[in-house]
């Protein structure tokens, strides 16, 4: 090799850029250890919060970690998950959420002090801390011809860890206050940021298993439009049209460029659904989520926020839209990474990407004009059955002026008030 006077150097001070200021968002924090704790091949993941201690703690079943693993892996930043081949999987045979080895610095961003005591099967339990504020220190003391290491300290081993897993203690929280209605709403938030929540994998909140239905959501869609599965079963408030539910399946196959084909090579699954007023998603404040978006979901977990900002569409139906989209074509092990830093969301440019945005562009398009044929009818069918001399009028008049009529009625339906005051109309 060419001797060279050149020489990189990777500075602790990435650690403040990838981490320790990053996130914000604790249920974001928490869903990077639960990912972590499912590409551990963990069946059972408890998070436990601690009012009195001012604690958080993610304790799972999974494999564990020897020293070398700890070293090696996970206080390896940027530790590549994956071999890059065209499928990697855990030793279960599970699709790793993990790629780019930045997840568990999310941490910082909510708490100084992290503990993590761990045990795999077969070798020494270990247990070490790692503390922000040290982690900052190291950084000062770094000047330009030096790169410091930072060695976590070792711990005493006295947390209930059976014969594999592990424990994940979150301590010395900065501004994040535990109060109830924070530890009441998290069972919500991580229910709705995985959608691999079965048998094989529970999550428990203080005790208290986190199932599909803690979304808490469904009940809020009028009609639903889904792709690849049925979701309609959790919607118990769907508006029926001869007795069955507003539910309609949509092409979920495209090609490169978005367009619906039936062999397309990009394929999802999830749905879009109406809710029945504009403010049934509005964030009510203090610890209610604004519903008004569509999330991306990849390989389970959500990778992207909200799109449904990115399109312009116009009008006020998408003020009624909500949903989520799971497209795990966007996270191939053989292809470019296009999740950002923050793995909070994807990179705008990737041809994937792209194509997944024009064809949900198109989808927009076309609930938005099915919506609002769908609102007019069910609002005259709403109004005539629910007001019988309102019915004998519509009857009686010429046939020409009932589509103006049933505009009206529909048009009342739509109005964000009251059921009682819409009779009254």
């Amino acid at each position: 090799m060419v001797d060279s006077p050149y020489v990189m150097r990777i500075s602790l001070n990435v650690l403040e850029h990838l981490g320790l200021s990053l996130y914000s968002n604790t249920s974001a924090v928490l869903a990077e250890a639960i990912a972590n704790s499912w590409d551990a091949d963990a069946q059972n993941v408890a998070v436990h919060v601690d009012e009195n201690s001012k604690t958080i703690s993610v304790k799972d079943d999974g494999v564990g970690m020897s020293l070398a693993d700890i070293n090696e892996k996970f206080l390896c930043v940027g530790y590549r998950k994956r071999s890059g081949t065209a499928i990697s999987t855990t030793p279960g045979g599970r699709k790793p959420m993990g790629r780019k080895g930045i997840g568990k610095l999310s941490l910082f961003s909510i708490a100084n002090s992290i503990s993590v005591y761990t045990r795999k099967a077969g070798v020494s339990p270990e247990s070490f801390l790692m503390d922000a504020r040290k982690i900052r220190a190291a950084i000062e003391a770094e000047n330009t011809s030096t790169a410091r290491e930072y060695k976590p300290e070792r711990i005493p081993f006295d947390q209930d860890v059976a014969e594999h897993g592990t424990i994940i203690k979150i301590a010395d929280l900065k501004k994040l206050r535990l109060t109830g209605g924070m530890i009441g709403g998290l069972k919500k938030r991580i229910a709705r940021r995985f959608s691999v929540i079965d048998d094989d994998f529970r999550i428990f909140v203080n005790g208290d298993q986190v199932a599909f239905s803690d979304r808490d959501y469904f009940h809020k869609a009028r009609f639903i439009f889904q792709y690849g599965a049925d979701y309609a079963n959790h919607c118990n408030n769907l508006d029926h049209h001869e007795n069955q539910p507003m539910k309609y399946d949509q092409p979920y196959r495209f090609d490169e460029s978005g367009r619906k084909t039936d062999d397309g090579i990009h394929m999802i699954k999830g749905w879009i659904a109406i809710s029945h007023r504009s403010n049934d998603l509005d964030g009510k404040g203090g610890d209610e989520d604004n519903l008004n978006k569509i999330a991306i979901a990849v390989r389970g977990k959500v990778a992207q926020e909200d799109v449904l900002q990115g399109f312009r569409l116009g009008g006020m139906i998408t003020k009624y839209m909500f949903g989520e989209i799971n497209a795990d074509f966007l996270d191939q092990d053989d292809k470019d990474d296009i999740a950002t830093s923050s793995r909070q969301s994807i990179s705008e440019d990737d041809p994937r990407f792209k194509a997944l945005k024009s064809f949900l562009r198109t989808e927009l398009q076309y609930i938005w004009t099915q919506t609002n044929k769908l609102k007019d009818k069910k609002g005259l069918e709403k109004a005539l059955q629910e007001n019988l001399p309102l019915k004998e009028w519509y009857d009686d008049l010429p046939r020409k002026l009932q589509p103006r009529a049933a505009k009206i009625f529909a048009e009342i339906d739509k109005a964000n008030i009251d059921e009682d005051k819409k009779k009254d109309f």
